[in-house]
């Protein structure tokens, strides 16, 4: 049997700082998104914090998250807080949200 090891670096302490910033930031950023989709969709905010994040580059619009009317240049982000998903991004000139994802369907 093979055994696969990590590859574990030692960050510097100033990098470590700065990731640590970047990564409050984006989390805040994220919960950000999540609090207007909420009060878009007509749900209650969510309480805790960002569990998902798929950027529309990594979400095509197939499958379950697809939509009828979906065409080029559309895209939808997703994204869970509290357990529950919730999706944005504009299909056919349209911006939307909703929550959970495929709900208007």
């Amino acid at each position: 049997m093979t055994q696969v090891q990590a590859r574990r670096s030692t960050m510097r302490p100033e990098d470590m700082q700065r990731v640590d910033r970047l990564s409050e930031e984006v989390r805040g950023r994220l919960y950000e998104i999540a609090l207007i989709v909420s009060r878009t969709v007509g749900v209650q905010a969510p309480t805790g914090h960002v569990e998902k994040f798929v950027p529309r580059e990594a979400v095509p619009l197939t499958g379950r998250h697809a939509d009828a009317d979906a065409g080029g240049g559309d895209w939808v982000e997703i994204g869970e807080v509290d357990g529950t998903e919730y999706c944005y991004g504009e299909i056919g000139g349209q911006a939307f949200a909703e929550s959970p994802c495929g709900a208007a369907q």
